[in-house]
């Protein structure tokens, strides 16, 4: 996505860079805590075939063999068991159905040239968007991501209140306008972020906001008490969390987006454009980036605790979704196809 970052829609490239295997501890460096969530549910092969049939029944998954193949082995719904481990078989079909309308919308917007280069052209898809999930009706030139965003609408209201669906529908807003596009701009530009524009970007572009949103409806009775939506820690720990999964994304997607696709928007690339850094002492930092985040992250919520919140089974369910977030989505990224390849300058991600 957007972890929102090779699904059945994405261009293939016409030039594929290669980078040497990696020496070193590479990504076994990254401290995300063992005993964090690690179980992943049962129904993950159930909704991955769920969503397959939706995505083809739109027309937004191709039905070819190779389209097929490339969905199947991303393996989507293996990353929503991950993350929500304790859904249960429907609302975890909802939240698999947003993961993959964020890959497949983060591989327009990223690797076809056609759309992910024009950034007017893409505006107007996420203006249609937007708006088929704060309740408009379809227009009528709809896209297959447009019915297949009413799909996932219509589904979440039934388990969610008004008020988590204006949430999550603002948090798509900005993942949209204030993440996304300027990406695009800079894509299309051929221009690299400085650091402090990046990590604003990069949290939003990742599109985990949106993911840490369904915490909140993979059971019933989750919905956030509206005290601790304005909690400074719980706030700060949103955004800690969704820069370790969006950071740890740059490490994974690096050779598809930086090697293959040429897209300036990750982590790695910046340190190596900006500090002149090679790629394993770049690498090496954007890794103790992580780490620090993930200290500040265990910090907040020792304040959350000595604050009582913690107390609030709703507050300590969410609190537990975020480690779930940050572990499943290193898990599954080690394991997918859609990062993993025989190039790959990751020695734990290089297929023999």
């Amino acid at each position: 996505m957007s972890v929102a970052r090779s699904s059945a829609s994405a261009a293939v490239p016409r030039e594929r860079g290669e980078a040497p295997l990696l020496r070193g501890p590479g990504l076994s460096a990254l401290r995300i805590p063992s005993h964090w969530p690690s179980q992943h549910s049962l129904f993950a092969a159930a909704i991955q075939q769920a969503s397959r049939a939706r995505l083809l029944g739109v027309k937004l998954l191709p039905d070819d063999p190779e389209s097929l193949r490339r969905f199947d082995t991303s393996n989507f719904g293996l990353l929503a068991a991950y993350t929500y481990p304790q859904a249960t078989r429907e609302r975890l079909e909802v939240c698999n159905d947003w993961h993959a309308w964020l890959f497949f919308f983060d591989d327009i917007a990223d690797e076809v040239s056609e759309v992910g280069q024009r950034p007017a052209h893409l505006e107007q898809l996420m203006v249609a968007c937007v708006e088929v999930l704060r309740g408009a009706p379809l227009r009528a030139s709809a896209t297959a991501l447009e019915h297949y965003t009413l799909g996932i609408r219509e589904r979440l209201r039934r388990f969610a209140s008004d008020a988590w669906l204006a949430r999550f529908a603002d948090d798509v807003d900005l993942y949209l306008f204030r993440g996304t596009l300027p990406a695009a701009q800079h894509w299309a530009s051929g221009t690299v972020p400085d650091f402090d524009a990046y990590y604003s970007q990069r949290a939003l572009d990742s599109a985990v906001f949106t993911a840490l949103d369904l915490i909140e409806i993979t059971e019933e009775g989750r919905e956030l008490p509206e005290g601790v939506l304005i909690n400074d820690d719980l706030q700060r720990m949103r955004e800690l969390s969704t820069r370790v999964v969006a950071l740890s994304n740059d490490l994974f997607s690096y050779e598809k987006e930086v090697l293959w696709h040429h897209n300036p928007n990750n982590l790695v690339h910046m340190l190596q454009v900006h500090l002149s850094m090679s790629l394993e002492d770049a690498v090496e930092e954007a890794i103790q980036v992580i780490n620090t985040d993930v200290e500040r992250f265990l910090a907040c919520e020792g304040r959350l605790m000595r604050s009582g919140w913690l107390d609030d089974a709703r507050v300590a369910y969410y609190v537990e979704g975020m480690k779930s977030w940050m572990r499943g989505n290193v898990t599954w990224s080690l394991v997918s196809g859609r990062y993993c390849s025989r190039t790959s300058p990751f020695p734990e991600m290089r297929l023999l």
